[in-house]
């Protein structure tokens, strides 16, 4: 699979299951299932569209898994950028995806500075500015 015979979920899955994957040691159980759930719902799951459900996902693991670690930074963010592109992506679509990432990132309980951070790198790609990271900002008030 490549970006172009991808659909917009596999653009979607595929930010995710990078995101989840470069920003935790392990994916565990509780993150994949939350990955698949946020798919679900973008694809409106129901009996008719299983199939196609199963297939997405599948192919994006395939394509994410052929790349080599040092391509998956890299892709993942490109991804992330040409959902940009997507006819009707707009900014609310963009802060719902958003919001799946930080759900898929607490999924363990946890939101790591790994996870703010490549959070913040993807909202970057997105077009929107939002820092999610603990950094301590020292700024002058007054003159």
């Amino acid at each position: 699979m490549n970006k172009t015979t991808a659909t917009a979920h596999h653009l979607f899955c595929f930010v995710y299951i990078g995101f989840a994957h470069l920003s935790n040691d392990t994916m565990t159980e509780k993150i994949i299932d939350e990955i698949e759930r946020k798919i679900a719902s973008w694809m409106n799951v129901s009996p008719s569209n299983i199939v196609e459900f199963n297939r997405v996902v599948d192919e994006t693991y395939d394509w994410y898994n052929s790349l080599s670690r040092d391509e998956k930074l890299g892709t993942v963010l490109t991804v992330a950028k040409s959902i940009n592109e997507i006819k009707g992506f707009n900014l609310e679509n963009k802060k719902t995806f958003l919001s799946d990432i930080r759900d898929i990132a607490v999924a363990d309980g946890f939101f790591s500075e790994d996870e703010k951070n490549m959070h913040d790198m993807i909202a970057k790609k997105l077009g929107i500015n939002i820092m999610t990271t603990d950094k301590e900002i020292h700024k002058k008030i007054g003159f």
